[in-house]
């Protein structure tokens, strides 16, 4: 999948290519998206010091990052690991996600952006040429926040869509049939490109149901 290929792509370089502790963080979290890190996994500070051949500060401090973010969290004289939510929480993370992308998809379909949407065609090649053998998210949920054209949105958004970026992750690894997820988007697509708000917003809450679903959950969005 692209996060992992990210991943080991970045693990090349000797020397990080930013900030030591903004680069280990970026690589962490598309380890966590991508599943590598599992729920209650405790990550430990001299095992990454050892794989990367950082010092303690930039360590803790890409750990703190992803606390801050909402994907660790630090137990007390324990350390450091990955946050399992429960069914119900999960869900509720889902739900306002969903929430944010339909207001996503009618804010774009009534803004009609041209310059924006002209980038439509290349959103669904690169949705397609992902739904094998799973679909990976990112590509059309970005291009629908940034068509939104709300700063507010958009702020949102990032703080909801990290958190809950390994579970969709997940819903798109064991989906039951991956080509409907590909269907649900190039809809999503479809009605904001068409200037139809309602239809957008409906696409988006079919996608996000299915998503719930091939997690496992029989909680209602």
């Amino acid at each position: 999948m692209a996060p992992r290929a990210q991943t080991a792509e970045l693990v090349e370089f000797r020397e990080p290519p930013a900030g030591r502790a903004e680069w280990l963080a970026g690589v962490l979290r598309a380890r966590l998206w991508d599943g590598e890190y599992r729920p209650r996994q405790w990550i430990r500070e001299n095992v990454l010091r050892a794989e990367f051949g950082l010092s303690n500060g930039p360590v803790r401090e890409a750990l703190q990052a992803l606390v801050a973010e909402g994907l660790l969290e630090r137990v007390p004289y324990c350390g450091m690991r990955v946050v399992a939510l429960s069914d119900r929480e999960i869900v509720e993370l889902l739900q306002v996600r969903a929430a944010l992308l339909e207001l996503g998809a009618e804010l774009a379909a009534r803004r009609g952006d041209q310059a924006i949407l002209a980038h439509a065609p290349q959103v669904l090649a690169q949705i397609n040429l992902q739904s094998e053998p799973r679909p990976a998210p990112g590509h059309l949920t970005n291009w629908v926040i940034e068509a939104a054209g709300n700063r507010a949105l958009a702020q949102s958004w990032e703080r909801v869509a990290g958190q809950a970026r390994m579970y969709v992750y997940e819903s798109s690894r064991r989906a039951a049939d991956p080509k409907a997820m590909v269907r649900y988007a190039e809809e999503i697509v479809a009605a904001i490109v068409a200037g139809r708000p309602a239809r957008a917003r409906k696409a988006v809450r079919l996608l996000a149901q299915h998503q719930v679903k091939d997690l496992g959950l029989d909680l209602d969005l």
